[in-house]
């Protein structure tokens, strides 16, 4: 049996915060002050529960610039006819792991990729309950409002969004961001969909392939063309729903190993709310559209400008208070009424900027190290594979911002040089498992933690030095092995986390 035993008593750890002896200074700014009962109802605890010291704000902690932002195309994020580009098509090609295979790794018995870990693999796909043929709701047998001789419901835009939240949570989302799809929002948006693969190093890609989205002026309704593969969205009102779908965050400790990806159960956990909630919409008479095409409308976004989530130092990642560096997000459009949610400050943000431990861990190098550089709104530098083989031959092709969406202040991750190096070892995400906000919650301590980073800096250097030194970063060899004989919950995460009912 595998233990960890800390070499850090909890009086010098409550010391290092500056709780013992001092007792004042940073950490006397912790807790929470409501002054009246008018500031208490504005505090947000009348909706889904949150710690006292995840505030809602205005405006996100990143900042914005809207005018810098312009709507992306799929093929420039993480397509492999634009990595190639960096290697030449030949070599991308021949490309082949650098290290043992998953069936090796199997034949000698290695914890992690063993025979129950690869049959847990192949199973975790579930059910494909929707798809891209009934990306608008097409949910059989769903009696609309009409057909029961009503008309469909009508209520405020706040009364919307309580009612589409519960009935998200009972599908099994585990919190929702809204916001109404304006003119800034659409810059968010993609002008494709889906990313093109190598077969279209040399050519340009049709439009079955990219899955064009369009804005349309003279459509009433959600409409695909199959033919063609463009998307027309309907000429009115639209709002835009992010919701998270949490994940194994134990098992995410556990990359790169076979069982260590099975932690990505948000595509099989989502079948069911996507499913279920497309139904929902259309039994109160309004229309919707699920994330089809995938790329089109990206995720991280909603989740920050709706305030499940704050930015992060790897460009493509957020950051949620309750669950970590991994939730899975995902997005629908639809035509009923839902208020916008707020942004969040719980400290995410600035504790990034001083933190760094997911670019020390890096294994490519690609995420911006602490005091190397700062936020900025330039984009990414050039990337460390060096300059291009070839320029792909398409039109539209943008050549400022490629590998990522100008407009925020952040840092820029290399994202070639990522891409490249995955597909060399097959599989990494190691940012991801060791980011400070995985750690557990229930303890007193974690939320002592978190509480003081939501009000100060002064800190995170300390809590990011604790971090591997308290045992939560991966683990390796027969450490991996222990999940099989863990007691879990159910689906590997507390859904409890935002329950205020019930007990909870």
């Amino acid at each position: 049996m595998s233990a960890f035993h800390s070499t850090v008593s909890r009086r010098d750890f409550m010391k290092g915060l500056g709780f013992v002896s001092a007792g004042l200074g940073g950490a006397a700014a912790v807790s929470p002050a409501f002054h009246d009962l008018d500031e208490l109802m504005q505090s947000g605890v009348t909706t889904r529960k949150r710690a006292w010291w995840v505030k809602e704000v205005d405006e996100p902690t990143v900042e914005i610039d809207w005018d810098l932002m312009k709507p992306h195309y799929s093929y420039q994020t993480q397509s492999a006819a634009l990595v190639a580009q960096y290697t030449g098509v030949e070599k991308y090609n021949a490309m082949t792991r650098s290290e043992k295979s998953d069936s090796d790794r199997l034949k000698a018995n290695e914890p992690g990729y063993r025979l129950k870990d690869h049959a847990l693999s192949g199973a975790n796909g579930g059910l494909r309950i929707a798809t891209i043929a009934e990306k608008f709701g097409q949910i059989k047998n769903v009696t609309t409002p009409e057909a029961r001789g009503v008309p469909k419901w009508t209520g405020t835009p706040e009364e919307g969004l309580i009612m589409l939240r519960s009935a998200m949570v009972f599908f099994g989302a585990a919190d929702i961001a809204t916001a109404e799809l304006d003119d800034h929002h659409r810059k968010l948006m993609g002008i494709t969909g889906e990313n093109p693969g190598i077969t279209y190093w040399d050519k340009q890609p049709p439009t079955t392939v990219t899955k064009p989205v369009v804005f349309s002026q003279t459509d009433t309704s959600f409409r695909w063309d199959e033919k063609t593969g463009i998307t027309y969205l309907p000429n009115k009102p639209l709002y835009n729903v992010c919701y998270l779908i949490p994940q194994d965050n134990d098992l995410n400790r556990m990359r790169p190993t076979v069982l260590g990806r099975l932690t990505q159960t948000r595509y099989r956990l989502r079948e069911v709310p996507r499913a279920c909630t497309q139904a929902f919409i259309t039994g109160l008479g309004y229309e919707s559209m699920h994330d089809e095409p995938y790329r089109w409308n990206p995720s991280n976004s909603g989740a920050v400008l709706g305030g499940l989530t704050e930015n992060s130092r790897h460009t493509i990642m957020s950051i949620s208070p309750e669950f970590g560096a991994f939730g899975g997000y995902f997005d629908f459009l639809t035509t009923l009424p839902i208020a916008h949610t707020k942004p969040i400050d719980a400290g995410i943000w600035r504790m990034c900027q001083s933190c760094g431990l997911c670019a020390d861990y890096c294994p490519s190098g690609s995420i911006e190290k602490k005091g190397e550089s700062q936020p900025s709104w330039e984009g990414p530098k050039p990337s460390s594979l060096g300059p291009k083989v070839y320029q792909l031959p398409w039109e539209g092709i943008r050549t400022s911002g490629e590998w990522a969406k100008l407009g925020r202040k952040t840092f820029w991750t290399d994202m070639p040089s990522s891409q490249i190096y995955q597909r060399s070892v097959g599989v990494c995400n190691v940012c991801w498992g060791h980011c400070v906000f995985n750690g557990a919650n229930s303890a007193m301590i974690h939320q002592v933690v978190k509480a003081t980073a939501s009000t100060t800096g002064i800190f995170n250097s300390f809590f990011a030095s604790m971090h591997d030194i308290m045992g939560y970063g991966l683990k390796e060899g027969e450490a991996v092995e222990k999940w099989w004989h863990s007691s879990l919950p159910a689906y590997g995460f507390d859904s409890t986390v935002y329950a205020r009912d019930m007990g909870y």
